[in-house]
């Protein structure tokens, strides 16, 4: 792709009839590869169109030969959008990121590439700054960050619309901070680092005073958190999820009247709302689990929003039938049936996390017998979860991450249960990382063996490590995967101080390898995984094993 030199914009341009044919055209016609007059201020093409028209400039002649110097670094190349395109369908055919077809079908028109570029000055990176918009172009739907995004992080946390009303005339109500931010994570998958930071003041617009006080805002937060946790930054998610909390609730969308009164008749949007509302559900419970267990604050909030349609049908941007179920529904029923989405799956396991908080928080003497009701909740629950991978088929997309969350949430669930009854955690040790708040008892002397409590803890850790060996790709896990492993990482470890058996002792080991493994995937987009695992590996030292 070749960008040339922009005529001065005071200079007159000659009739159209008279120009000899133009090396220059705007942004608009190149990406469509159509001929460009290259009139200024506007080509001919666009004003008839009544698009935007602007010009690049040119990078030619600006570079300086390179005589006797050795070859420009990786970072000192320019990056072109033949470079992201090729990358990008090389990389959706292997393991480290698979595309998903639900995703891609139905977009009529071919996926534009428009990568910022470097300049030729390589002791800085500068980039074109971000123009104003109004409303998000007709090609987002294509957007190679936003691209990413889909491929990657919706699956994990989808309750933003489907890619494929992008491409519809909804596009329209989404605000451009939206966009700002699915581009900001979307960076995150990108192998160059430098993209992350081009993306981020836009994403940050959410906190803007000036931004509408309405369910985008919410949803712009609530993905905030997420990847400020996934950043490693516990306050600034904390602070942003009880931001999103306190507007969800003020404009009503723990009530079912705020979909339909929000949506303006179009049943994808109404489903998005519903889930954005599901979605702070379950994200405020694993921030408060994670964090200090004493504040999950939607778990005690009335709601009688409808609950998550299936994933299939969602992503489909087909029409849709609301739920007829709420929450009080799930909590009335003995077990979950057939028909119940996977993301209601989800919303399960986080309820009896928050059950299991509850207990955890509770100042009775005597919690023997609800102890035994929630541990009895949580391994029936997990008994009703459908398999989180079609058995029948090798194709990686059939992972569900719904499923694959609410067992993950439920093993978790367990180990909070039994870690503060166990005679496990007198084998504690320093514990206290971002992700976990073990609490750590040094001056009794580790127990010879292990009790109830115990066992099932530490079965629910093996069971927990295990989901690192299903057939897909760790690096598009949700985020919080990172602090379920280091927790199976602080478990093993903790066995591994009390068992007298070489043979499981080496078991144990390499459960925590697996782990550290997954760690290390996660790192690969995550800060906070990259961070993590290096204290895990420090403590595993610390304890004396090798």
């Amino acid at each position: 792709m070749y960008i040339h030199t922009m005529q001065d914009p005071t200079t007159p341009s000659k009739p159209p009839s008279s120009r000899q044919p133009s090396s220059l055209a705007c942004v608009s016609c190149r990406r469509r590869h159509l001929k460009c007059d290259a009139l200024l201020p506007a080509c001919t093409r666009c004003q008839s169109t009544n698009s935007e028209c602007r010009y690049v400039r040119s990078r030619r002649g600006l570079r300086t030969k390179q005589s006797n110097q050795s070859p420009p670094r990786f970072d000192e190349q320019m990056l072109t959008a033949d470079d992201f395109a090729t990358w990008l369908n090389a990389t959706t055919l292997s393991t480290d990121l698979e595309a998903d077809p639900a995703l891609l079908h139905g977009l009529e028109t071919p996926p534009v590439w428009d990568i910022p570029c470097l300049q030729d000055d390589t002791t800085t990176t500068t980039w074109h700054e971000p123009e104003p918009v109004a409303r998000i172009a007709p090609e987002i739907a294509y957007d190679p960050m936003v691209q990413l995004y889909y491929q990657n992080f919706h699956r994990s946390h989808p309750f933003l619309i489907p890619r494929k009303v992008l491409h519809s005339p909804l596009q329209h109500r989404i605000p451009p901070y939206i966009t700002g931010i699915m581009r900001y994570i979307g960076a995150h998958y990108y192998p160059d680092v430098r993209f992350k930071e081009e993306f981020r003041p836009a994403a940050y617009t959410v906190l803007s005073d000036v931004t509408p006080r309405d369910g985008f805002k919410v949803q712009g937060l609530l993905l905030l958190a997420i990847i400020e946790h996934a950043h490693g930054q516990e306050e600034n998610a904390h602070m942003k999820i009880q931001m999103a909390i306190d507007l969800a609730l003020e404009l009503g969308m723990n009530r079912s009247s705020f979909a339909l009164i929000n949506s303006e008749g179009n049943s994808v949007l109404a489903e998005s709302w519903r889930r954005t509302f599901w979605e702070l559900y379950v994200v405020d419970g694993l921030l408060a689990a994670m964090r200090d267990q004493s504040s999950y604050r939607l778990f005690s909030q009335k709601a009688d929003v409808r609950l998550p349609c299936a994933e299939e049908l969602y992503n489909s941007a087909s029409e849709i039938t609301p739920n007829t179920r709420t929450l009080n529904d799930l909590k009335q029923s003995w077990s979950l049936d057939q028909c119940s989405s996977s993301f209601t799956y989800r919303i399960e396991a986080a309820r009896n996390l928050g059950l299991v908080m509850e207990v955890n928080r509770s100042l009775d003497v005597d919690l023997k017998a609800r102890v035994e009701t929630v541990d009895a909740t949580l391994v029936s629950s997990l008994m009703q979860i459908p398999s989180s991978q079609d058995g029948t088929s090798l194709d990686i997309s059939n992972i569900d991450e719904m499923l694959f969350q609410a067992e993950m949430i439920t093993y978790l669930a367990l180990i909070y249960l039994h870690h503060p009854r166990s005679s496990m955690r007198f084998a504690s040790f320093h514990a206290r990382t971002w992700c976990t708040r073990l609490r750590v008892c040094n001056n009794n002397p580790p127990p010879t063996e292990l009790d109830l409590h115990s066992q099932k803890f530490l079965r629910a850790a093996d069971m927990l490590s295990n989901l690192v060996t299903l057939p897909s790709t760790i690096k598009s896990r949700t985020p919080f995967f990172t602090c379920a492993l280091a927790m199976c990482v602080i478990v093993h470890t903790a066995a591994c101080l009390i068992m007298s058996t070489p043979d499981k002792v080496e078991s144990l080991k390499t459960r925590i390898q697996l782990s550290i493994g997954g760690l290390n995937m996660l790192g690969k987009s995550w800060p906070l995984a990259k961070m993590v695992r290096q204290q895990m590996v420090n403590m595993y030292q610390e304890v004396g094993l090798r």
